[in-house]
């Protein structure tokens, strides 16, 4: 979603400590696997005071795997429960380390956490390449003091929507350029002019906020992109936690004569 286009580029703007997204732990959950996003095991590391398994030093495997491993869950009786680690997360033939070395059994109550964790269900909403941000259509979230659920809420995030224009970069551009009045731009020979649009969701199909987020000296040029980009007729609306979730995005307007001849009507 970020990378660079010639013409116009459309950027996510929701960050996360990780500029890669992660492969995350697994919850085993009434008889469902379930990606789980969060790490119980990086309390128990702390604890311990190192980052080591069976006398092993963890270290990223891949920008996807930072933590170095990948651990399995099991939640009975409102108990978590540690049952697999492996080595990496991704493996044609995966290694796992010896838990009964590690903790003294091969199914460990996981006392030393405390904290909360979100696993995601149903189909993927929007990808964010970064950490565990990615949207879906439902979220579970389980809140645990020394290993044990105090409480766990389920959120419908089904109200999402994705507009064309943010699925297909093509019908943005098209729509932009197509509908610019070329007539009121004046000859800017080998020379290209931007204006950054900022765009910002919310709960309706319409985007909340249209502003400029850099324009030009030539005001005509300003007004023009900012008219233009309030044209779309649609936007996304996302939803996380059972709420609206606003997102932004920035997106170049690029008066060229290149664009006049490909686009004018």
């Amino acid at each position: 979603m970020k990378r660079l286009i010639k013409i116009l580029t459309i950027i996510l703007l929701p960050l996360s400590g990780y500029a890669t997204g992660q492969v995350g732990d697994i919850l085993i959950y009434k008889g469902d696997t379930l990606k789980l996003f969060a790490n119980p095991l990086e309390e128990y590391f702390e604890k311990k005071q190192k980052r080591t398994i069976n006398e092993y030093e963890l270290k990223w495997t891949s920008t996807a795997c930072y933590r170095g491993y990948q651990a399995t869950w099991e939640l009975t009786n409102d108990s978590l429960f540690l049952v697999r680690i492996q080595k990496g997360c991704y493996s044609k033939n995966p290694e796992y380390f010896n838990l009964k070395e590690e903790f003294g059994t091969e199914r460990v109550f996981a006392h030393w956490f405390t904290g909360n964790t979100l696993a995601p269900k149903g189909k993927l909403i929007q990808y964010f390449h970064s950490g565990y941000d990615s949207l879906y259509e439902k979220e579970l979230t389980f809140s645990f003091t020394s290993g044990i659920l105090t409480e766990q809420i389920e959120y419908d995030n089904s109200k999402s929507y994705k507009s064309v224009f943010t699925e297909n970069q093509d019908s943005l551009r098209n729509f932009i350029y197509t509908n610019i009045n070329w007539n009121l731009v004046p000859n800017l020979e080998n020379k290209k002019a931007r204006v950054f649009i900022s765009i910002k969701s919310g709960e309706k199909l319409k985007p909340d906020s249209i502003v400029i987020l850099r324009g030009l000296k030539n005001e005509l040029l300003n007004q023009e992109a900012l008219r233009v980009v309030n044209l779309i007729p649609e936007w996304d609306v996302y939803y996380r936690h059972g709420k609206v979730y606003r997102m932004g995005w920035t997106i170049p307007i690029v008066f060229s004569e290149e664009n006049r001849k490909k686009y004018a009507r």
